[in-house]
């Protein structure tokens, strides 16, 4: 290595390091002409960070919280809004006929407000954490999973991957189209068998993911085949969300585990990345939602439109949300910045246990929407809202602070090269770097789905130590 080369990692470290400092002093001492440059700057920053682990860096990175987070923050709350600005100063003409222009309005009025250089403060923060990572561990060896056998995992795991999937996807069909199965999930019991569904499929399509990659090409094929099957039944059900993050986590996995050269793997991350339109647009088509369009220029008028609405919208909106918390941040609801530790409390223990799920009242109050509640409407104020409410810049802190410990530890799993912590870590993604969640529900429900994958988890440990005694 070049000495150049040896100094390039520091030269991130700082290159971020400095945007995080700049991105702060502009919540305190706001300069809107340097404000449209720090999205971009941050973003040449990432497109470095991204080819420095495309070909130098353990690959796995790749998977790490803080580089999912801050690219999803980043990129679909900074890159995406301010090009929308540049494109549409007036709204796209499917809302002009079929909607109001508030939706609109919110995305031209969050670019450059201090919402969006909050939100690129944490997106700084991500990135900087992880570049401060690589550069720790370039001098440090990777631990790689090590074998006593010809495979390092015994055969029968692929398989009851496969079936797992498979059943599970039937699970969710059951759930969502059939009379039983919704009279079931609307239960006490069913609601909560429902809930695990999702954590229980993340941590099988994990498992099936990374077995299978170093399998034949025909294991391979029906592995990704399985895979999609699940993605599709998970997305007619209603949980296309969810299901995009964990088909992705899934399938950069597999990727990673095949080895593939850069160039390669670039071009099948981007083919990946396509999974969210068409996730979106399967969304409507099953519910239904097209029926109305009379011609393919309807169609495709409707599908712009919609994803426009999914891709922008949504998270202008909840940018709009936080951009009036952070405006009276000062009447904070409450002085307490570890407010969410309550969500950990079982509310058998605590039966005046607030909601934790208050995205209707959120929305009626600092969105703007009257009638939320009635119409059971909610929306996202992110990660970063509800610290902002219970302890102002304290609170921003205090969560952030927390977020890192749960990035770095979970970093740290993918960077041992043990199997299962790292099919542990990609199946938790979904809840773990997903920005346009509540704080309190976030934290709770890190508990909770960690709880749900624990047994599956240590079954497959279990077995792998008992592959790994067996002689050869």
């Amino acid at each position: 290595m070049t000495p150049a080369a040896r100094h390039l990692p520091t030269a991130i470290v700082g290159w971020f390091f400095l945007l995080w400092i700049l991105a702060t002093g502009l919540l305190i001492w706001p300069e809107d002409s340097i404000n449209n440059y720090l999205r971009w700057l941050l973003f040449i920053g990432a497109l470095w960070q991204f080819y420095k682990i495309l070909t130098n860096a353990n690959q796995r990175y790749f998977l790490s919280p803080f580089f999912v987070a801050g690219i999803i923050t980043l990129v679909f709350y900074s890159i995406g809004p301010s090009l929308y600005d540049v494109l549409f100063s007036e709204p796209f003409s499917y809302f002009k006929k079929h909607a109001n222009s508030t939706n609109h309005n919110h995305a031209i009025g969050y670019i450059g407000s201090r919402a969006e250089v909050l939100i690129l403060q944490f997106s700084a923060f991500c990135f900087f954490i992880l570049s401060s990572m690589i550069r720790r561990s370039t001098a440090v060896k990777v631990a790689q999973p090590t074998t006593t056998k010809n495979h390092e995992y015994p055969r029968a795991l692929l398989n009851l991957s496969h079936i797992l999937v498979l059943f599970l996807a039937a699970l969710f069909l059951m759930s969502g189209w059939s009379s039983f199965g919704q009279a079931f999930i609307s239960s006490g019991l069913g609601s909560e068998a429902q809930h695990a569904l999702g954590p229980l499929m993340a941590i099988a399509i994990s498992s099936l993911a990374y077995f299978s990659a170093r399998e034949t090409s025909a294991l391979k094929w029906a592995g990704g085949l399985s895979m999609i099957v699940a993605l599709l039944a998970m997305i007619v059900s209603g949980l296309a969300a969810v299901a995009v993050h964990i088909f992705i986590g899934a399938t950069l996995l597999f990727l990673l585990r095949c080895k593939i050269q850069p160039k390669k793997l670039l071009l099948s991350l981007g083919m990946t990345v396509l999974i969210i339109p068409a996730a979106i647009l399967i969304t409507s088509i099953s519910r239904g939602e097209v029926k109305n369009a009379s011609s393919v220029s309807a169609i495709a008028e409707y599908a712009v439109a919609k994803l426009t609405s999914k891709l922008i919208f949504r998270q202008t909106t909840s940018g709009h949300c936080l951009s009036g918390i952070y405006k009276n941040h000062r009447f904070a609801e409450s002085t307490n910045p570890l407010f969410f530790i309550s969500a950990i409390v079982p509310r058998g223990l605590w039966p005046e246990k607030p909601i934790l799920s208050r995205g209707s009242e959120y929305a009626e109050k600092y969105c703007g929407q009257g009638g939320a509640t009635k119409q059971k409407h909610s929306e996202s104020i992110t990660l970063l809202g509800e610290p902002l409410l219970n302890g102002g810049i304290l609170g921003v802190v205090v969560a952030q602070l927390c977020i890192a410990v749960f990035f770095y530890i979970a970093t740290n799993l993918l960077l041992s090269g043990q199997p299962v912590r790292i099919i542990f870590v990609v199946a938790l993604l979904p809840w773990l770097a997903t920005f346009e969640q509540h704080f309190a529900e976030y934290f709770g429900n890190l508990v909770k789905v960690t709880i749900i994958m624990l047994p599956v988890s240590s079954a497959l440990l279990y077995l792998l130590w008992r592959h790994r005694k067996v002689p050869t």
